[in-house]
C-alpha cells in the first residue's frame, strides 16, 4: 500500500479528541563522535486507549542518522510500522495496524542513531512534532511529547554494539544462527556509498568492507556507512559463542561477541518492519491480505530466517537450487494459537542459502480474521509474536 494512502486513511479516521494525559517521549543520551547509541520512543497511555499513533521526528541529519526498528509495545500489538522520509532531516511515523488492540505503554519504535566522525560538541534534538493517537474505534486522543537530545561530548562509544545486529526478518537482536541473515547497525562501519555484489548474489567483500565470523569472511549482501546485511557462516555450528570482526581495507574497526544458537527463527513481513503482515502466499500463489485472507484447511506458503543447520549442508552465501536442503531441527507453525500441519519445510529454490520456504495448511477448526496471529518453531525455539495472516 503507498504510504501516502495509508496517512490518508489515518488521518481520515480523526474525528474528535477524547483523552488527555498521554505522553510520547525520548530520551537524552551522551554519544561520542563516530560511534553509535539506542534510543527508545517510549508511550506512556495511562487510562486511555492508543490503537493508532503517527509523528514526525526532525534531527540534525549533517550529524545523525537514523535507523528505526519496531520497539516492544509496537511488537505486541502486532502493528505496522510505515516510515516515510518528509526530508532530509524529517521522518515520519504512522504505527497502525488490522486490529483494533491497544497498544501497551512501553518502547514503541527503537532508533539506532549514528553520530558522524566529525560531530562536534554540543546537544543534537530528536524533536517529536504532530503527534497524533487514535483509539480503537478511530476516535482522535489527544496526546503530548517530550522530545529527546542526543549529547556529544567525550563520551566513550563504540561503532556497533551487539544489539545492533539484528535477525534480517524480525530486526531483533539475540543469538545467531548458522545461515542466518543478519543486519548490522552502526556509525561509520561500511563503505562511504552502498555497495551490492556485482559478480554473484553474495561477496565477501564490498566496498573494501567484510566481515568476519571468528575467522571466517561472511557472504554480504549490502553493504552502506551505517548497515551491513551479512549472511552468519554455516561453519559456526556447534559453539557456543562466536567473535565478530568489521574490517575496512583489511583493518579491523569494530569487534564484539556473539552468543550462538542452534536456531533463530523469524517469519518475512510484508513491510520488512519484521511485525504486521507476513510475506504469505495463499494456496493460488496470490499474496494473502485482509482483502485475499486464507480459507481454513487452505494451504499457505511463507518465508523465514534463522533455521540453523541443513542437510546436505548448503554452501555459504550460493542461490538453493532444485535439489532441497531441510532443518536438522523439527518445525512447526502455529496459527491463532493451533498446530498447523507443515507439509514442506526447507530451501526455497531461486533464492539464497539460508531462507526457509515453509508450506502449510490452515487450520480448519480457526477462528478468521484480518490479523490472526502466527508463529514458526524450529526445534527448542519460537519466532517472535506480531506477524499475523488473514484468514476468512
Amino acid at each position: 500500500m503507498n504510504t501516502q494512502n495509508i496517512y490518508g486513511l489515518f488521518l481520515g479516521i480523526i474525528i474528535c479528541p477524547i483523552a488527555t494525559g498521554v505522553t510520547l517521549s525520548l530520551p537524552a543520551k551522551s554519544a561520542g563522535p563516530n560511534t553509535t547509541v539506542v534510543v527508545a520512543a517510549t508511550l506512556s497511555a495511562g487510562m486511555a486507549s492508543i490503537s493508532g499513533l503517527q509523528f514526525d521526528l526532525q534531527y540534525d541529519n549533517s550529524v545523525l542518522s537514523l535507523i528505526a526498528t519496531p520497539g516492544a509495545a509496537t511488537r505486541s500489538s502486532a502493528k505496522g510500522m510505515y516510515i516515510h522520509d518528509m526530508a532530509p532531516n524529517k521522518k515520519r511515523f504512522v504505527i497502525i495496524g488490522m486490529n483494533q488492540t491497544s497498544t501497551p505503554d512501553g518502547d514503541v519504535i527503537r532508533l539506532f542513531v549514528n553520530v558522524g566522525a566529525s560531530a562536534g560538541p554540543g546537544s543534537y534534538d530528536l524533536t517529536l512534532t504532530n503527534v497524533t493517537g487514535t483509539d480503537g474505534a478511530g476516535n482522535a486522543v489527544e496526546m503530548d511529547s517530550s522530545s529527546g537530545t542526543i549529547i556529544v561530548d567525550g563520551t566513550s562509544g563504540v561503532r556497533i554494539e551487539a544489539s545492533g545486529v539484528l535477525n534480517a526478518a524480525s530486526l531483533l537482536a539475540g543469538p545467531v544462527a548458522p545461515g542466518e541473515i543478519i543486519t548490522l547497525i552502526g556509525s561509520g562501519i561500511g563503505p562511504m556509498t552502498a555497495q551490492q555484489p556485482t559478480s554473484s548474489n553474495a561477496d565477501t567483500l564490498l566496498g573494501g568492507t567484510s566481515v568476519l565470523f571468528d575467522m571466517t569472511a561472511a557472504p554480504l549482501l549490502y553493504a552502506a556507512p551505517n548497515q551491513i546485511n551479512a549472511i552468519v557462516p554455516y561453519g559456526i555450528s556447534g559453539q557456543n559463542v562466536t567473535r565478530v570482526s568489521i574490517l575496512k581495507e583489511g583493518k579491523p574497526i569494530a569487534g564484539f561477541s556473539l552468543d550462538v544458537s542452534e536456531s533463530a527463527p523469524a517469519v518475512f513481513t510484508l513491510d520488512g518492519s519484521g511485525v504486521g503482515a507476513g510475506l504469505l502466499l495463499n494456496q493460488d500463489l496470490t499474496l494473502n491480505s485482509p482483502s485475499n485472507g486464507a480459507a481454513p484447511g487452505s494451504a499457505a506458503m511463507f518465508y523465514a530466517n534463522g533455521a540453523g543447520i541443513m542437510a546436505p549442508s548448503p554452501m555459504d552465501g550460493k542461490v538453493a537450487g532444485d535439489d532441497p536442503s531441510h532443518p536438522i531441527l523439527h518445525v512447526a507453525v502455529a496459527i491463532g494459537g493451533i498446530d498447523a500441519e507443515v507439509r514442506y519445510a526447507g530451501s526455497a529454490p531461486g533464492l539464497i542459502a539460508g531462507i526457509l520456504q515453509v508450506y502449510c495448511v490452515i487450520p480448519p477448526n480457526i477462528q478468521t480474521g484480518d490479523a490472526v496471529n502466527m508463529q514458526l518453531r524450529i526445534g527448542a525455539t519460537s519466532s517472535p509474536e506480531g506477524v499475523v495472516i488473514a484468514v476468512r
